[in-house]
């Protein structure tokens, strides 16, 4: 595992990476954000204070599409004029439930992310699902019914009420996948 330095980061990232809803969750000095990409025009815009959807652009070629939605995921935790310099970044791995021509996307799409984060000399450490949905529910195999009841219970957010569902969804599901991918980042660099 990556040590991050000798001084604590005053902003922890969570980034729920995917092509068609990915969520990035900004924990700075405390403070929660929520950001995220869709499709749904009833999701876009500010939900609350600290939670805002963004919606897709078009694009004309797959690594348009990709180079689109890792500048959207970089502008997040860059719209706040953090010090790059103080910032961790945390990214869920790959779920290998995927499947098809699909994974080849998924896995150009995180690339480019990566590639990016490392030419802004952004130190990132990624964690497989299994770890991130144990952190919230003590359970590997935690599905996403189980994920947002750890949510709802630890940060008393109730996001179906938010967004207006009855299923736990995109962004939903994406938004507290975030938010667990930054906690288990965050208690990691508490500890070092």
């Amino acid at each position: 595992m990556k040590k991050f330095g000798q001084t604590k980061p005053k902003t922890i990232v969570g980034i729920d990476y995917s092509l068609t809803s990915p969520a990035v969750c900004v924990n700075h000095n405390g403070d929660l954000f929520f950001y995220y990409l869709t499709n749904k025009k009833k999701y876009l815009g500010k939900m609350t204070d600290n939670i805002m959807g963004f919606e897709h652009k078009e694009y004309k070629t797959p690594i348009e599409r990709f180079t689109q939605i890792s500048t959207w995921a970089i502008n997040q935790f860059n719209r706040l004029d953090y010090n790059l310099k103080e910032i961790k970044i945390f990214i869920e791995g790959y779920s290998y439930g995927s499947k098809g021509q699909g994974i080849f996307q998924i896995a150009e799409n995180g690339g480019i992310l990566k590639y990016r984060l490392e030419q802004l000399l952004i130190p990132y450490e990624i964690f497989p699902p299994s770890v991130i949905k144990k952190a919230a529910t003590g359970k590997g195999n935690a599905d996403k019914d189980k994920m947002y009841e750890a949510f709802v219970k630890e940060t008393k957010i109730d996001l179906k009420q938010i967004f207006d569902t009855e299923k736990v969804g995109n962004p939903v599901s994406d938004i507290v996948d975030s938010y667990y991918i930054q906690k288990v980042g965050y208690d990691i660099c508490i500890s070092n």
